[in-house]
């Protein structure tokens, strides 16, 4: 029988807790959670926290134009989940911009993405990964340690044989 969703809700803000990500609300001008979530469309991101997350690692403060004047009127809550290190990013570029509240840096975050439009916005949401580079001393060794093991493996096996 499949899990119900009380059962499903609750395994999932256990594994939150045990990852350490928080919740995180940011109230913003009304407009910017459309803005989201066209580009996490054109982008086909599927999570907001993904989203945000990308724009997090991927935005630099020089890149980003000066905050908008603040409009009184309606908002938006845009919701996500940030683990320790992740919310650390985000502080350093609220910090990097002068901001005060990290709000205002997702709203920057997301306002210049959009204004780049699909093409230009997609550095945006690109995952950087690790490269790797093995070194001639640890080939060599990974090569002799795999010989080693299949002189063993055969050593078994004549001596099953047998």
């Amino acid at each position: 029988m499949a899990a119900q969703q009380k059962e499903r809700t609750a395994k999932l803000a256990e594994k939150r807790q045990e990852l350490g990500e928080q919740e995180l609300r940011h109230t913003v001008p009304h407009g910017t959670r459309q803005m989201l979530d066209e580009l996490m469309l054109w982008h086909k991101v599927e999570e907001v926290s993904e989203a945000v997350q990308l724009l997090v690692l991927n935005g630099r403060a020089e890149d980003l134009s000066p905050a908008p004047q603040k409009v009184k009127g309606p908002s938006d809550i845009i919701r996500h989940y940030f683990r320790q290190g992740m919310r650390d990013r985000l502080a350093a570029l609220t910090a990097e911009l002068g901001e005060t509240k990290d709000r205002a840096t997702i709203w920057r975050l997301i306002a210049h993405a959009h204004s780049l439009g699909p093409k230009k916005s997609a550095a945006l949401f690109k995952i950087k990964r690790h490269g790797y580079e093995i070194t001639e001393n640890v080939a060599r060794k990974l090569r002799q340690a795999g010989f080693a093991e299949s002189l063993q493996m055969n050593a078994i096996d004549d001596g099953d044989n047998d």
